[in-house]
């Protein structure tokens, strides 16, 4: 691990445990989680700094542990940061980062690998405006599942084994078109190789910003029906698969309309692809992938088969009385609307999920009182 430059979580969860024990296990680099203040750093010292993954997707791997003594959080903090991997709640995100402008520069690669959607366009309003910082943002997109157990603090089961698909965010959101010529700069970028590294154990992929937004969306939808129904109803993912076909349909119909609208390009894109130099640009299927009956196949096999014994993250968030990440979800949704001036019919079904969630909180924490 000696010689280089180590790579911090912020927001050291069920995901950035999953990261961080493979990227000090398989990648060989030194991992630093940034907790958010002394007294969840003192409660991880407790645990003598461990975290344990235990992988229920394959009875016959072992569980791994790796120690992470030079933990962290805001007020001891010292140095520079030259990797951030991001992995708080999208709610705390912008917050989370402010306090950590001083130690970043232009050279920080900061990578966002969370839940929903909208995020990139917060930092850019709240955390880096007016601001000469230019650090390179990337996005991430994880599908495997995994939920903090229940009688063990510091151990994640890892429920479901999918991939990890990492990109440079764009410039600007007028040009999301990246090259493979672009792409192939990137693969040199520390960050990125690091990550690489995990190619076999997490199956992190590093692909076109146009790749890795199609397989956004495709896993933002899968959220937006998995997480806030499991929260509602209160049950497991796979409890879901033989009776949510009904409701999944009216989720991502209504969300798919928005997309249309709100990611022009992406839908675009054919066109793009024949008017661009043969070999530059991977070929993509926007349309034969983003479609009521392909994503509702996807969605159920990929939430309720692949990852059937995983507890959603938003159910985690709701048992455990903490406030969700509805609002960059289902909410998102209703977001878009608003941006691009739709009708707020046009998001009548998340909008009533998005409530529907903040209900269920609330009368979980008033039965908890």
């Amino acid at each position: 691990m000696t010689g280089q430059s180590p790579i911090y979580i912020l927001g050291f969860g069920a995901i950035g445990s999953l990261l961080g024990v493979h990227l000090q296990k398989y990648g060989g680099r030194k991992v630093i989680p940034i907790f958010r203040s002394l007294d969840r750093l003192n409660e991880f010292k407790k645990l003598d700094c461990k975290i344990t993954i235990k992988p229920l997707f394959d009875a016959s791997l072992s569980p791994l542990t790796e120690q992470f003594q030079s933990a962290t959080c805001p007020g001891i903090f010292q140095g520079k940061i030259d990797n951030l991997i991001v992995t708080c709640k999208t709610y705390q995100t912008a917050e989370a980062l402010k306090m950590f402008l001083p130690y970043l520069h232009n050279d920080t690669n900061i990578i966002m690998i969370q839940n929903g959607l909208g995020v990139a366009e917060v930092l850019k309003e709240q955390v880096f405006t007016g601001s000469d910082l230019q650090s390179n943002l990337f996005q991430g997109v994880i599908g495997h599942g995994i939920f903090q157990d229940k009688e063990i603090k510091n151990q994640y089961n890892h429920a479901g084994f999918v991939d990890c698909k990492v990109s440079k965010l764009p410039e600007n959101d007028e040009n999301i078109i990246e090259t493979l010529d672009q792409l192939n700069e990137w693969k040199q970028n520390d960050l990125v190789k690091a990550l690489l590294t995990l190619d076999q154990s997490l199956a992190v992929i590093h692909m076109t910003y146009q790749e890795l937004l199609l397989g956004q969306l495709e896993k933002f939808l899968v959220n937006c029906c998995i997480n806030s129904v499991t929260s509602i109803i209160d049950c497991m993912n796979g409890e879901l698969a033989n009776c949510s076909e009904p409701i999944f349909t009216s989720i991502i119909e209504e969300a798919l309309h928005v997309f249309q609208i709100a990611y022009k390009p992406l839908f675009d894109y054919p066109e793009t692809f024949r008017n661009t130099e043969s070999g530059n640009l991977p070929e993509l299927d926007v349309t034969g992938r983003l479609n009521l009956e392909r994503t509702l196949k996807n969605t159920i096999y990929m939430g309720c088969i692949v990852n059937g014994s995983n507890s959603s993250s938003m159910r985690q968030d709701v048992l455990h009385l903490r406030e969700t990440e509805i609002d960059f979800i289902n909410g998102y949704i209703v977001t878009l609307c608003k941006k691009f001036s739709l009708p707020e019919s046009d998001a009548k079904v998340n909008k009533t999920i998005q409530q529907l969630v903040k209900l269920r909180l609330k009368l979980n924490t008033s039965r908890n009182i």
